[in-house]
């Protein structure tokens, strides 16, 4: 058996170099860079759109950074058979820069993997989870690279079993959380930043900084 493996950033860089060839039936992504990675890599590439409507599902799959929402079809297609990778512990960091959030509203950080649904954003069954300490002293950066190490041990963990297409058991998440559109994010890292509290505004560009800026995240969403 084998998986469709959708990745994006720099963790699904990562992830390529790190999935066996006989585990993965194809590789889908957007950028070109992780296009020709996986190419290198001998892998199948399927360089999709949005909703990848000409992408047919295969027995299993699991989503890496992936940042882009697949069409309801798809994901029924693989018969609870899809997972994804979060950098949050949900329930608490549904959607957009859950690292950010957790830090800012001092909610709890990690990494889950879970189920996909089509029901709602990163609302499915959680089939792992590994919660992170966020330190008074963390900036974004230094709590997404943890953040990441933990999504790396998930990843590690995980993918073997998956790429049987065995189904592991799954939890509903509990009620409750958190959940953060892209708008919400950018509002606040811009125009929304100046309506906070002087005395705030410095744990807000302590929380806005990572790697290779001063004030604001990279910019993929995951």
């Amino acid at each position: 058996m084998t998986l469709d493996l959708f990745v994006g950033g720099t963790l699904g860089a990562w992830a390529l170099r790190n999935a066996p060839r006989p585990f993965v039936r194809q590789v889908v992504c957007l950028d070109d860079d992780l296009i020709a990675l996986a190419a290198e890599l001998g892998h199948d590439v399927f360089a999709s759109s949005i909703r990848a409507p000409l992408l047919r599902a295969g027995s299993a799959a699991l989503c890496v950074h992936y940042p882009l929402a697949l069409d309801p079809g798809l994901i029924a297609g693989y018969e609870g058979r899809i997972w994804k990778l979060h950098p949050g512990l949900l329930p608490w960091g549904r959607g957009s820069y859950p690292v950010f959030w957790a830090l800012w509203e001092g909610t709890p950080a990690g990494a889950t993997l879970l189920e996909v649904s089509a029901e709602g954003l990163d609302e499915g069954p959680v089939v792992d989870a590994k919660r992170v300490a966020v330190l008074p002293s963390d900036t974004g950066g230094r709590l997404h690279e943890r953040v990441q190490g933990a999504e790396r041990e998930l990843y590690q963990r995980w993918l073997p079993r998956l790429a049987t297409g065995a189904r592991p058991p799954a939890t509903p998440q509990a009620p409750g959380g958190s959940c953060h559109t892209l708008e919400e994010f950018e509002f606040l890292r811009d125009e929304g930043r100046y309506e906070v509290p002087r005395g705030a505004r410095e744990r807000l560009a302590r929380c806005l900084t990572f790697p290779g800026r001063s004030e604001t995240p990279e910019r993929s969403r995951r």
